[in-house]
């Protein structure tokens, strides 16, 4: 949720070695280093869970194709060019390849997703967790984070810089969990 130099100024203690958690490739589009990100981290932890729980509780047997080992090779190999161009946008190729066997109108749909309104809910319903754990008092006893950059980013996000949202979300849970554990 955070970059590199935004938790060198919002941790308290920053003896941490970020390097570990570095894993994208050093060389590449920015695209190219979101995919890997995606694959480590978004897919696993978020997009595929979300598939696993909805299947189970319907009791339905689900596959996914597109992350077979062989064809998720090939595609990290795959010049850039011929997965986002101007003529298709996204998914490219694949969109090429199945627009003679698929109706070209389920591609060229807005995309769907699982997200939920978590946005919404910190604003809203979880608005009072937010002033419980991400108080002054709270922040500082706990000595993990800055409570100034904590505040400005909270500010920022109460004053409609909803994309922050998620880094207010880490932070509170951060919060919660610490003191829940005692």
């Amino acid at each position: 949720m955070f970059s590199e130099q935004e938790l060198e100024r919002i941790l308290v203690k920053n003896n941490f070695d970020f390097s570990e958690l570095n894993i994208l490739p050093r060389h590449g589009k920015a695209q190219e280093k979101q995919a890997f990100w995606d694959i480590e981290h978004y897919l696993k932890d978020d997009l595929l869970v979300k598939v696993d729980r909805a299947s189970l509780h319907y009791s339905l047997e689900t596959r996914v194709p597109l992350l077979d080992k062989n064809l998720v090779e090939f595609s990290l190999n795959v010049p850039l060019s011929f997965k986002v161009n101007e003529e298709c946008g996204t998914k490219a190729l694949m969109k090429k390849v199945l627009y003679e066997m698929v109706p070209r109108e389920i591609f060229d749909r807005p995309k769907r997703g699982f997200s939920i309104p978590m946005n919404k809910w910190l604003a809203k319903e979880l608005k009072p967790m937010l002033d419980k754990y991400l108080s002054k008092q709270k922040i500082e006893y706990a000595g993990l984070v800055d409570y100034s950059v904590v505040r400005k980013l909270l500010d920022q996000y109460l004053k409609g810089k909803v994309y922050f949202y998620n880094r207010v979300w880490a932070l509170l849970v951060l919060h919660w969990w610490y003191y829940d554990k005692k």
